[in-house]
């Protein structure tokens, strides 16, 4: 099938007839048969869950009388198997570098490659290092990811990192976490192309659409590395340990590469062409001249608004991992909406409080993640939002002395209110410690600009004031 959509000898695949080869090749791809010679038992376990038809098989294969000759045809079956997974898999890699450099790739192209870039990320050897180098990260990414995990991270970290190693094919191995400066120092060595690989140009167009942009290779990669990261990880790893997972930090830095992208990139087309030029017209300067020119970009429009933040790949890859009818593990949905949050207060943690557009397009960015992050934090009764942590976000983003800024948090408090408050815990510290806390209410409630101070009110009126359903005992 490989041939055939390489046109092999002259073969042809209709138009029509690609995307179900396609499938087929993802569905031989995706047996659990290959995964036999890739064994994860952790050290101090058992095999996981997912390769517990692995250790059956093994078990089936050998006689058990645990000879050397049978562990010999054992290892040497799995050894062939090895063989053929790999070759096939760099056999896709090559397909998928040449597609990914042409100038059109439908959909169903797309996805089969960003599932083949994943399994070949994860099973090649060599494949993840030079993958990853395409990447260029800048070690500053490393650091700001790195900075709140160091503080839970207590003992021989190098050693941790070994063990947990082992847990992972060993293709990923050399991308095993241990500290800063070695991941930097093995970054810059130039990596050994893999076999049979020579004739792969890894550095030419398609590189753009591995780094998340023109397509959703990058999106679909992500999907499914999570999907086999969170199969492979030992169940007992704890939470602020799972960045140690071989390539897991270097997957997250160019996560945190490609949303930082949607922040910064579009914000930066949201400003005047002139920097210099007169400041846009408020909403003040409408009142006194009804005439006056408003400029669209004022309020975080211009080109931006053609397309909404609704279609953003994040949020279409997040929506599709977490919907409830999504068909993926529940671990590898959990891990990824653990790894967003976590990286989206990362992210928001260097946004300027000065910079309007960004705190703009942030505030657009968590209005569409809140319900969907939420529906599926319901579905398995477990926190994963960090509420205390916006809420102090939409303090800082008050403190701007900006009006298009603070009526840009109003309006977002407006629309995720009914989220927001489902909790009374939340409610109270959303209301009596910050909106209706006296050095705020009375600012804004008699705030110099009519439009911060109509929103101010349309905010107590509407969702402060408003009596709808039962009260609860904070209500009351």
């Amino acid at each position: 099938m490989l041939e055939m959509l390489n046109g092999k000898n002259n073969q042809s695949i209709s138009g029509t007839d690609r995307p179900v080869f396609l499938e087929a090749i993802v569905g031989i791809m995706t047996r659990p048969e290959w995964r036999i010679p890739f064994p994860t038992v952790h050290p101090h376990g058992g095999p996981a869950d997912s390769l517990k038809y692995a250790s059956t098989s093994v078990s089936e294969t050998s006689d058990g009388s645990g000879s050397s000759g049978s562990d010999f045809l054992v290892e040497s079956i799995h050894h062939n198997i090895r063989n053929i997974f790999v070759q096939n898999l760099l056999s896709q890699m090559q397909f998928v570098v040449e597609r990914m450099s042409m100038r059109h790739a439908p959909a169903s192209l797309v996805a089969f490659c960003g599932k083949a870039c994943a399994y070949a990320f994860f099973f090649c050897p060599g494949v993840a290092d030079i993958l990853v180098r395409l990447w260029s990260i800048s070690h500053a990414v490393f650091r700001r990811i790195l900075v709140d995990t160091a503080k839970t991270l207590e003992g021989n970290m190098r050693a941790f990192t070994q063990e947990l190693s082992l847990s992972f094919p060993a293709a990923l191995r050399p991308l095993a976490f241990s500290s800063h400066g070695q991941l930097l120092r093995y970054l810059r060595r130039k990596p050994e192309a893999p076999l049979n690989t020579a004739n792969i140009p890894w550095h030419g167009p398609w590189v753009a659409r591995w780094c998340g942009r023109d397509t959703d290779l990058f999106f679909v990669f992500m999907k499914y590395i999570h999907i086999l990261f969170a199969e492979y990880l030992p169940p007992e790893t704890e939470k602020a340990r799972r960045i140690l997972a071989p390539g897991l930090l270097l997957v997250h830095a160019q996560l945190l590469v490609a949303l930082e992208d949607t922040i910064y990139k579009q914000s930066m087309h949201l400003m005047p062409e002139n920097p210099h030029s007169a400041a846009a017209i408020t909403f003040d300067d409408l009142i006194e001249s009804p005439d006056a020119s408003a400029s669209a970009q004022a309020i975080g429009g211009g080109r931006n608004s053609n397309r909404s933040m609704a279609e953003n790949r994040l949020i279409i890859l997040l929506r599709d991992f977490l919907s409830e009818s999504s068909a993926e593990p529940n671990r590898a949905r959990l891990l990824y909406a653990e790894t967003f949050c976590g990286i989206l207060k990362i992210s928001a943690q260097r946004v300027s409080l000065f910079d309007h557009n960004a705190c703009f397009l942030l505030c657009d960015f968590v209005e569409e993640i809140i319900p969907i992050i939420t529906r599926y934090a319901q579905s398995i009764e477990t926190e994963l939002f960090d509420w205390s942590f916006w809420l102090e976000v939409c303090r800082q983003m008050m403190q701007s002395h900006n009006s298009l800024t603070e009526v840009r948090v109003f309006s977002f408090l407006y629309c995720v209110w009914g989220t927001w408050t489902a909790v009374d815990e939340r409610k109270a510290e959303l209301c009596l410690d910050f909106l209706l806390h006296e050095p705020i209410f009375y600012h804004y409630f008699n705030h110099w600009s009519p439009m911060v101070r109509a929103y101010f009110h349309r905010l107590l009126c509407w969702r402060i004031g408003r009596f709808n359903g039962e009260p609860s005992v904070l209500d009351s």
